[in-house]
């Protein structure tokens, strides 16, 4: 009877353990997608600043972004990034850049609804 009692018991660690696991597993995913979608945000807002400020033409903006999909390994975000959230984020991030599209322009009428944005990824 104790060695029926000990399996049991066994069994329950390792199914608890599995259940945590794919826990963290699903938690860490979220979190990476979250990252990446943040990341891509960063970029093609970058990329539209540079249009607006910069007198980039579109195509070199669309060549930022395509360099940021590949190099960071983010193409399984490439259709979101058409998706209703991700370009009002990616406009009102843009619009809240200072002219030289290294950071933020705090005084912005932008800048808080950008970072409201920002979050709701």
């Amino acid at each position: 009877m104790p060695r029926r009692h000990l399996l049991w018991i066994s069994l329950g660690w390792m199914l608890s353990q599995s259940i945590l696991w794919s826990g963290a597993h699903a938690q860490t995913t979220e979190t990476s997608v979250q990252s990446m979608r943040r990341g891509l945000v960063g970029q093609s807002a970058y990329a539209a600043c540079k249009v607006i400020h910069a007198d980039y033409s579109q195509k070199r903006a669309d060549l930022i972004v395509e360099a940021a999909l590949k190099n960071n390994h983010w193409e399984s975000q490439k259709d979101w990034l058409k998706s209703p959230q991700a370009t009002q984020t990616i406009k009102l991030v843009s619009e809240a850049m200072n002219k030289e599209c290294t950071d933020f322009n705090q005084d912005s009428d932008q800048f808080v609804p950008a970072m409201e944005a920002i979050e709701a990824l």
